[in-house]
């Protein structure tokens, strides 16, 4: 596989350093997994605003507030990492779809190109619906913690003898009805969290299937689902 360095053209900038603060970087992700979504206007980017003519396939990979990032595949094969610029930076994040819809409007009018329906809210505010919600896994030392605990009562609950010393010491400190009650409020507890989960997605219009398996079955085992709504915290 061949890589071409960046095109030089005006229309092109140098992508941001990691460590610059930028008011759309937050949102990078979520709007990058969003945009890939419109194969055939990320392509329209690539043809026009980085005139790379004879490109077949192009997906974002990076945005911020000056202008976003697109990886093109030409026809002999060629990949070339693309910069385009905004005619002026964003102020805001508000600001996004519109200069995202006018630049895909401006790009098929020019290439003579099917023109695509307008995308549907990128808004980052947990009401609003998106196509993709990547699957988080929690902290190491939560699932730890979260394992431990659920196997623990398992045992304690279910174990068919008092050794070692240390489960029938427990039966007798806490109770059996008491450590049953426990679980089957734990298990109550996971399901609703699952549930609840599944209703976001769908209400987000998760397009995903694996994704949305993933956060109902992970939800079930540990809990967790909070992370559902750690993207949004950070963004707002």
């Amino acid at each position: 596989m061949f890589f071409r360095k960046v095109n030089n053209n005006p229309k092109v900038h140098n992508k941001r350093k990691e460590n610059s603060p930028d008011i759309i970087t937050p949102h990078a992700n979520r709007l990058v997994s969003y945009m890939n979504t419109h194969p055939a206007t990320i392509l329209g980017y690539a043809k026009y605003y980085g005139e790379v003519s004879n490109a077949v396939s192009a997906r974002m990979t990076d945005i911020d507030s000056t202008g976003f990032v697109i990886a093109v595949k030409e026809e002999d094969g060629l990949e070339s990492e693309i910069h385009i610029r905004f005619k002026s930076p964003l102020r805001s994040y508000n600001e996004v779809r519109p200069t995202l819809t006018r630049m895909a409007q401006e790009a098929e009018e020019a290439l003579n190109l099917p023109s695509t329906a307008p995308p549907p809210s990128m808004m980052s505010d947990s009401s609003s619906p998106t196509s993709h919600t990547p699957f988080i896994m929690p902290g190491r030392i939560d699932l730890s913690i979260t394992i431990f605990v659920i196997i623990t009562l398992l045992t304690i609950a279910f174990y068919p003898y008092s050794t070692p010393t240390i489960i029938k010491e427990i039966r007798d400190f806490f109770g059996t009805n008491l450590i049953n009650i426990n679980l089957i409020i734990l298990v109550i507890f996971h399901t609703v969290e699952a549930l609840i989960a599944f209703i976001v997605l769908t209400m987000r219009s998760e397009k995903d299937t694996m994704t949305l398996v993933k956060w109902v079955a992970a939800t079930l085992i540990y809990g967790h689902v909070w992370l559902l709504f750690k993207d949004q915290r950070k963004e707002d």
